[in-house]
């Protein structure tokens, strides 16, 4: 049995055997063990209002096994080059679902300590964490990674099907992070303004799914020339990939964005 350092197409039948990508592996223990130690409370009592509660770290840590099942076999391999509705259900886990609940999990103080003590480190957060700049970021790496001509070029190898994961990852984390953590302070950034933000910046999650839905051919060669693993056909699975991106996608967003209208609504208003 050969093994792959990451997963990629291979243009091979798919079979129900285990597969080793010590790659993953390397990348999901490398991501757990930065977790853990962002997510330590910074010299705060856990009682604090500010502290990170339990069940955001945990959430933190389903978080870290989504990005694990999204990379390892068997999701891993049925996404990179058997079927597509996997690779849409990898694009929501790694960059839709994982990074806030990543976000939420980490102390903020310890951020803040942190950029206190780098400058340049500080510097390159704050800009690449500005709404308008991660929004625009989000959306030309979700446009980008799903072109055709891309996709079937990345995928055939271990190093673009390896950084097609990390651009999805990174950008999902630089996407979300002006609306989980509010480290650097922005004022002007409030609920509204966040609300906002997350429904301009899925529009193009919108057209992509759409477009995936409603497609009278396959859209992607390697998918389309792949073995078959299951019954459906390689446009009906196509389909289904949109399908996915549109209500899992659209109702995590819808979701979130309720939450942070109640929570906005509920707070006390300033007398007059």
């Amino acid at each position: 049995m050969s093994v792959q350092w990451w997963c990629s197409a291979r243009g091979i039948p798919w079979r129900w055997s285990w597969q080793a990508y010590p790659g993953v592996w390397i990348a999901v223990l490398a991501l757990g063990a930065a977790y853990a130690r962002w997510s330590r409370p910074n010299g705060e009592s856990t009682s604090h209002p500010n502290a990170v509660s339990e069940g955001r770290r945990v959430g933190g840590w389903i978080g870290v096994a989504l990005v694990w099942a999204s990379l390892d076999w068997p999701g891993g391999p049925l996404g990179t080059g058997y079927l597509s509705s996997v690779h849409a259900a990898q694009f929501l886990a790694l960059a839709m679902i994982a990074p806030p609940l990543l976000l939420r999990g980490i102390d903020g103080n310890r951020i803040r300590a942190f950029l206190a003590r780098n400058g340049i480190a500080a510097k390159i957060i704050t800009a690449v964490t500005t709404p308008l700049f991660a929004m625009l970021a989000f959306t030309i790496v979700m446009l980008a990674t799903h072109a055709p001509g891309v996709v079937d070029t990345l995928m055939r190898s271990q190093l673009g099907a390896f950084a097609l994961d990390l651009a999805w990852f990174l950008s999902g984390l630089t996407f979300w992070w002006p609306v989980v953590i509010d480290v650097p302070l922005r004022e002007r950034f409030g609920p509204p303004m966040r609300m906002l933000y997350l429904f301009a910046g899925t529009q193009a999650h919108l057209y992509l799914s759409m477009w995936l839905l409603l497609a009278e051919f396959p859209a992607y060669g390697i998918y389309e020339l792949a073995p078959r693993v299951t019954r459906l056909s390689a446009l009906e699975d196509q389909q289904v990939a949109g399908g996915l991106l549109l209500t899992i996608g659209g109702t995590y967003v819808l979701a979130v964005i309720s939450v942070l209208f109640f929570r906005w609504f509920a707070e006390p208003q300033p007398e007059a």
